[in-house]
């Protein structure tokens, strides 16, 4: 396993968004057009962002962990809270919170969160892995 400390010295892409592509050393996030609006377990209003995620690094990733230190979504400037998924949706959003992706592979997954205004829109921020700070570029999701 790889010491990420070690690692900060050696980045050559700490963080990058083009075209629907978030990408780093360490992974690739290739957002979907597929995004929708969609119950939550609760029956609550959920955004469901489809992804391909490919693990860069040298031990297995749980890409829900990931995105969740790496990406962030706000709607109204408060910061969107992940929740549990049902129904058709329930078996991609849990394998992408429990399923491990092994080194150099990639994984179709899901985030979803819950949404206070199924009108507002919901900007995608997403992080410098070598700072930790939010990259300028962010992605705008129309929910209507």
């Amino acid at each position: 396993m790889i010491n990420k400390k070690r690692q900060l010295n050696q980045i050559k892409n700490a963080g990058t968004y083009t075209d629907l592509t978030y990408d780093t050393d360490w992974y690739t996030f290739e957002i979907s057009n597929d995004v929708k609006l969609v119950k939550d377990s609760n029956g609550d209003a959920a955004l469901l962002v489809k992804y391909n995620y490919t693990n860069k690094t040298q031990s297995n990733e749980i890409p829900q962990r990931v995105q969740n230190t790496a990406i962030m979504l706000k709607q109204d400037n408060q910061q969107l809270t992940a929740t549990t998924a049902s129904g058709e949706y329930s078996t991609i959003v849990n394998s992408s919170n429990n399923g491990l992706v092994q080194p150099n592979k990639s994984f179709d997954g899901a985030l979803l969160v819950k949404v206070k205004d199924t009108d507002s829109e919901v900007t995608m921020y997403f992080k410098n892995i070598q700072t930790n700070d939010w990259l300028d570029t962010t992605q705008p999701l129309k929910l209507k």
